[in-house]
């Protein structure tokens, strides 16, 4: 419905090809807004001069006009005069629009004089002032009229018999009233509504020193959102009651909802009644209010009565805000109110404030952190976040596993699968160990006081253990109580101490591989008081909220990172420490052409095939499998005999998904035997198909040429490969401090 009234009002500034543009103002042609009001023809625009105009008031006929202060607020201070003994301006005309217009000083002998009086359908009011008048604004009964009041102001409005409003609404279809600032009226209430629609969102409403009544009142009942506003019920009020429904009747259609959403409401009176509604009320839903000072939070009820998250107490001391005595009502980070609202995004997403009040009639957005805090006011303790790592992103490092949301199985904040089960954290991985040896930056994502660390842990991890934890880490406190985590960072990188106070964006350490880690990343934690696990990334499937200033993409491509050729067979902790580019290889000395890459976004179901062509252009060997899973980093390699390929200057080899290229590389076979080659590894022949070592050394593992791991023991310096068949194999040996592999060809 709320979009609906939007499109409807939004119809009054088409524009007509005839409309005319009216100036009024001292030094124009028209000096006041009299002279042209009966001149001008539908879909025009008068724009008057923000000068003030005395004892200027007039009818408004034409329909679709827009009036507007320019340069200011144009000022009719109307001394007491009235158009028709009715209002400063009377608005008789559909769809009008008025913005940056003051109006004042309006009296007539009914005593409810206004600055507007709406006698059209259709009306947008934007960023005016309403004061010292019997009635701010007066509209009267009109079925299916629509209007919307914004950015505006009223004060000291009421001749003081309790029946004129700072702004009163008669019998209309809907009411938008936001970011608006209704104040000290004279005996009357702040805001009376009779529309069967009422949207009230993001205001203050405030007594103050005035003399005023009710501080929202509805006496008819219908559809009504309470929303975002900040109430204040003065100590000189005449009525006890802050918010009516329905005590004139339900007499609108039903249904009679009174909706109450994310409110401050505080009573300086000594005692009152917060909420006053008949029992036979269809619907009453209250939802991280905060009701403040003495006095009774409901009388009468509802049929259907649901309330969370509402916070009340009769000293505003106990809340902890900022400054409640210059009505910011900001939590602290001690507040009862502080990340402690009920999560109503899911069940109530209509009742979920994205905005709030800014003062004087503004609004900003609330920008939740974590859990909506109760009240009209949203504490921000926390800097958007920079990038934790001082790199390129898809170049220098990727995202691999986001936080896992699920509760069986895993998904992560997007409703995919680039996470694992339980994971609390985000990895943002390196593309190898040759990076993570040049150095990548990690930086403090906020300011914040280093509150531990740990240093010294070894940091070219390639095994998952899970006992080895975090590694070498850092963590910051933040304000609001946020915790943040830096973990499996590079051995003797760390540039905190605890203690420490650090800038957002302060480099602390290196991207490493300590801990439980398989390859060099950045493990990055967030948490609030120390238990609460929060996801940074906003996601359709998690945190509804963002923490970073500029969020990473979020990227299920499927891209080969790095790749290249090497002579031989190959590991993967090979070719994790190795950027192998071998683009000549030796005929005579060459058994094996072995291709590799470090790819991403691999998904399950995924045909991968590796192709290698001779310099004919002939397939000379294929192979390909199916991805069982989804692979986020991975490393493929694939084998060719050279004597396959022959001599060739053209050879290639082409690595595909589902039958689409996605990498391919050329390069050389050479016979000749003075070729430069840079295959270190030593090949070896079966001898009583044993290979036997001079000295001590320890098998850290075998693969064969299919790349199946072999378990073999070492007895007395020797492997027998007696039980096993005729293949290539290759050896992981340590032996002292060196550490090397053997080919060992078994015929």
């Amino acid at each position: 419905m709320y979009r609906t009234i939007i499109s409807i009002i939004i119809c009054c500034s088409f524009y007509n090809l005839n409309a005319r543009t009216w100036k009024v103002g001292s030094s124009r042609f028209y000096t006041s807004p009299s002279q042209v009001s009966s001149l001008v023809s539908n879909y025009d625009t008068i724009e008057i001069d923000a000068e003030i105009y005395p004892l200027d008031v007039c009818f408004w006929t034409a329909h679709h006009l827009l009036i507007r202060g320019i340069n200011g607020k144009a000022h009719l201070k109307s001394g007491g005069r009235s158009a028709g003994q009715k209002a400063i301006w009377v608005v008789q005309g559909d769809s009008t629009i008025i913005e940056n217009i003051e109006f004042s000083e309006c009296r007539v002998p009914d005593k409810n004089g206004a600055g507007i009086r709406l006698e059209g359908r259709h009306l947008v009011v934007r960023n005016c002032y309403f004061h010292h008048n019997e009635d701010g604004i007066l509209a009267g009964d009109k079925t299916g009229s629509n209007i919307i009041i914004e950015f505006c102001e009223f004060a000291y409005n009421g001749y003081g018999d309790g029946l004129s409003h700072n702004i009163y609404i008669n019998h209309v279809q809907s009411l938008v009233f936001r970011y608006n600032y209704s104040h000290d009226a004279n005996v009357g209430h702040l805001f009376k509504s009779r529309a069967k629609e009422n949207y009230i969102l993001y205001n203050r409403l405030s007594g103050e020193n005035g003399t005023g009544s009710y501080e929202i009142d509805l006496p008819n009942g219908g559809n009504s959102s309470i929303m975002g506003n900040i109430i204040q019920q003065g100590p000189n009020s005449q009525n006890s009651g802050i918010i009516a429904y329905g005590l004139e009747g339900l007499n609108n259609s039903k249904p009679h909802s009174l909706k109450i959403s994310h409110n401050t409401i505080m009573n300086s009176r000594s005692n009152g009644i917060f909420i006053n509604t008949p029992s036979i009320t269809d619907t009453l839903i209250l939802l991280n209010n905060v009701f403040i000072g003495n006095g009774t939070v409901i009388n009468g009820g509802a049929i259907s009565h649901i309330e969370y998250g509402t916070s009340k107490h009769s000293s505003v001391n106990y809340f902890n805000f900022k400054n409640p005595s210059k009505f910011d009502f900001t939590p602290l980070e001690n507040s009862p109110c502080f990340n402690k609202g009920f999560f109503t995004e899911f069940l109530f997403p209509e009742l979920t404030p994205k905005l709030q009040y800014k003062h004087p009639a503004q609004v900003e957005d609330r920008n939740t952190e974590l859990i909506n805090d109760i009240g009209a006011i949203e504490a921000h303790f926390l800097n958007p976040f920079v990038n934790p790592v001082k790199a390129e992103y898809k170049k220098d490092f990727i995202i691999v596993n986001y936080v896992d949301w699920s509760v069986n199985g895993i998904i992560d904040a997007y409703c995919g699968t680039k996470t694992y089960d339980g994971h609390e954290g985000t990895d943002f991985v390196l593309d190898g160990f040759i990076s993570m040896k040049e150095g990548i930056d990690v930086v403090s994502v906020d300011k914040g006081i280093v509150t531990s660390i740990k240093d010294g842990l070894y940091d070219m991890e390639t095994q998952i253990n899970i006992s080895k934890g975090l590694g070498n880490y850092i963590c910051i406190k933040h304000e609001g109580n946020y915790y943040s985590y830096y973990a499996h960072l590079k051995k003797n990188s760390i540039r905190v101490e605890p203690g420490d106070t650090v800038r957002q964006n302060q480099i602390i350490a290196q991207v490493g591989s300590s801990g439980n880690s398989t390859d060099p990343h950045l493990h990055f934690e967030l948490y609030w008081d120390s238990i609460q696990l929060i996801d940074p990334f906003k996601g359709s499937c998690g945190n509804l909220n963002s923490f970073w200033k500029d969020q990473l993409e979020y990227d299920t491509s499927h891209v080969v990172w790095r790749s290249g050729l090497l002579s031989g067979l190959t590991t993967l902790d090979s070719l994790r420490f190795n950027n192998f580019q071998k683009t000549e290889f030796n005929f005579d000395k060459d058994y094996y052409a072995t291709y590799w890459h470090l790819a991403l976004g691999l998904r399950k179901g995924d045909r991968y095939t590796f192709q290698w062509f001779n310099d004919a252009g002939q397939k000379v060997w294929q192979v390909e499998d199916i991805s069982t899973s989804d692979l986020w980093y991975y490393y493929l390699w694939s084998n060719v005999d050279i004597k396959n390929l022959g001599v060739c200057d053209n050879c290639e080899v082409r690595y595909l998904v589902n039958n689409v290229e996605k990498n391919r590389i050329r390069f050389k076979v050479k016979k000749i035997t003075d070729i430069e080659d840079h295959d270190d590894i030593p090949s070896y022949r079966s001898i009583n198909n044993e290979i036997h070592f001079l000295n001590n050394v320890k098998i850290l593992g075998c693969t064969n040429s299919l790349g199946q791991r072999i378990n073999i023991t070492c007895t007395d310096n020797r492997l027998d490969f007696s039980q096993y068949p005729s293949q290539i194999y290759l050896i992981n040996v340590k032996e002292d401090n060196s550490h090397y592999l053997i080919k060992f060809i078994k015929l």
